[in-house]
């Protein structure tokens, strides 16, 4: 399959996901035990990504202010309670860029609510998380299947990273990126 996961992960998803919180874990290599982390790691809000650069590049533009829409993945916030039963999500863009009330463009998702991460890196476990993402608007759900934003298996985890890496390509594009800034984000077809 190639390419790589990545999440940011608090400490509560660290141990469900049987990582240390403090010391790197080694790479296996054992396929089906490192198939099983990257499933688990999507299942925590993790995304498949083509490399570690084009992951990074893209990030640094989102860092400057560049609007991406639904080019970028959303960032994932995901909470199992420890019941077993359900699991509570929301959706973010990764935009840094504002709109004002009356501008024409808006985004398709909303911004990071400004205090969010810290509330939920203070969560000591996964009942708190919950709480804590319950309390942003998150949507409960009763089984992970009824969640279309969380994938069942590796290969759609891997399909939907596959679509944003082509959206991602086209912003690599002078001329797609300069027509999505003037008409895109205004929701005239490109």
């Amino acid at each position: 399959m190639g390419g790589v996961v990545i999440g940011i992960f608090t400490a509560v998803q660290l141990k469900q996901l049987g990582l240390s919180n403090i010391k790197p874990a080694p790479r296996s290599h054992d396929e089906t035990e490192e198939d099983g982390l990257a499933l688990g790691m999507m299942r925590q809000g993790a995304h498949w990504w083509p490399t570690w650069q084009f992951y990074v590049r893209h990030c640094d533009r989102l860092d400057a202010q560049i609007p991406y829409g639904f080019h970028f993945p959303p960032r994932i916030y995901v909470g199992y309670p420890s019941s077993g039963n359900g699991i509570w999500v929301s959706k973010f863009s990764e935009d840094k860029v504002g709109y004002a009330e009356n501008d024409h463009a808006k985004p398709c998702l909303e911004r990071i609510p400004e205090n969010l991460d810290a509330h939920i890196n203070m969560a000591l476990n996964p009942d708190e998380r919950c709480e804590i993402l319950k309390s942003f608007g998150a949507k409960f759900y009763d089984t992970v299947e009824e969640c279309e934003d969380i994938p069942k298996t590796l290969e759609e985890g891997y399909q939907r990273g596959k679509r944003y890496e082509q959206l991602l390509k086209n912003m690599d594009d002078g001329h797609y990126q300069e027509r999505w800034l003037e008409y895109g984000m205004g929701g005239i077809d490109l």
